[in-house]
This record gives C-alpha cells, sequence and structure tokens, in this order.
C-alpha cells in the first residue's frame, strides 16, 4: 500500500464523480491496486457509481410503487364511499316514492269515502 497511490486515487475519484464518495472509492482502489490503479480506478468507480445509481434507482422505483399502493388503496376507499352512498340514495328514493304512492292512494280513498258520504245524506235528504 502507497499513500501516493491512495492519494491519486482519491484524486483521480474525485475529479471522476464530483463528490467524497467516489474520492473515498478512488482512494480504496488506489490502496488495493498500487500505482498501477489509475485504469482501475476508473473502472471501479465505474463500477461503483453503477452500483450506487442503481441502488438508488430501486429505491425510488420501491417508494413510488409503494405510492401507486397507496393511491390504488385510497381509490378503493372512495369508490366503496361513493357506492354507499349511491345505495343509501337508491334506498331513499325508493322509500319516498313509496309513501307518495301511498298518500295518493290515501287521497283518492278520502275521496271515495267523501262521495260515499255526500251519497248517504243526499238518500236521507
Amino acid at each position: 500500500m502507497n499513500l501516493g497511490s491512495v492519494l491519486a486515487g482519491a484524486v483521480q475519484g474525485f475529479l471522476t464523480t464530483g463528490n467524497p464518495i467516489g474520492a473515498g472509492v478512488g482512494a480504496i482502489a488506489g490502496a488495493v491496486g498500487g500505482s498501477n490503479a489509475t485504469g482501475g480506478t476508473s473502472s471501479a468507480l465505474s463500477g461503483a457509481g453503477n452500483s450506487v445509481l442503481v441502488a438508488g434507482q430501486d429505491a425510488y422505483l420501491a417508494a413510488n410503487e409503494k405510492l401507486q399502493l397507496q393511491q390504488l388503496a385510497f381509490q378503493y376507499a372512495e369508490q366503496q364511499q361513493a357506492d354507499s352512498f349511491d345505495n343509501v340514495t337508491s334506498e331513499k328514493s325508493e322509500i319516498m316514492r313509496e309513501s307518495n304512492e301511498l298518500r295518493n292512494v290515501a287521497m283518492e280513498q278520502r275521496k271515495a269515502d267523501n262521495e260515499i258520504t255526500k251519497e248517504f245524506i243526499k238518500s236521507i235528504a
């Protein structure tokens, strides 16, 4: 392990990636690869960068999938609420129709009773 190789790897890693993680990976590659780690550092940084990128993408996709599942659950609950509201409204409308019909029948019955009463009064007088 050569200190110069470690520093050269760290500098090259930092310049290649622009972040401290790349510098750390470059330093490790310089320590492991020695003085001939210039090309190796580049490929090590590239591999490490790809691994970090893939891990980040996987985390993003997992979070996105979780959000999509939450959205589906919300939509399902909202649909159930809408269906329940529709059912209650339909039931209320049916009850109102029935009560209107019963009121109409009662009104017709009163009219018939009034006619019978009038005929009865005419027959007495």
